[in-house]
């Protein structure tokens, strides 16, 4: 079974809701100085080498298109890049109100062995499709 869980933080747990979301704001932060000042990126070495897409292939493009509103045109770049994104904006929103709010308990994945075994194959089959995704789709 897999599920999230509200749970106090255990003694010696890393507090993810305390470092990550700065973390996160300034990585977007610095992306887009980078971005902004710098403006081009360079090419992807593992495709240059291999003339295959990385994970990643797309994804600058992927986050153009999100700052300029274009959802499908970001999400058809790289799909897990905006997964990703979408999923990390909201749930270092989520962070920042529980901690203003002062609220002790922690979201975490509770999974038991046949959950875990099933994320971790979900997982490398979604990486597989997102893989095919970007090899179909991104221009050579």
């Amino acid at each position: 079974m897999i599920r999230l869980v509200r749970r106090p933080l255990i003694p010696g747990e890393f507090d993810a809701e305390r470092w990550l979301p700065p973390l996160f704001v300034a990585g977007l932060a610095a992306a887009w100085a980078y971005l902004t000042w710098v403006g081009s990126t360079p090419g992807c070495l593992f495709r240059r080498l291999t003339d295959v897409p990385c994970l990643a292939c797309g994804g600058t493009r992927c986050v153009r298109a999100l700052t300029q509103g274009e959802i499908l045109a970001a999400l058809a770049y790289n799909p897990a890049v905006f997964l990703a994104g979408t999923l990390a904006t909201a749930w270092t929103a989520w962070s920042v109100v529980a901690r203003l709010r002062g609220d002790p308990l922690r979201v975490r994945l509770a999974t038991d062995a046949r959950g875990e075994r099933r994320l971790r194959w979900g997982l490398a089959i979604a990486l597989v499709l997102h893989w095919m995704w970007l090899a179909w789709t991104l221009p050579r």
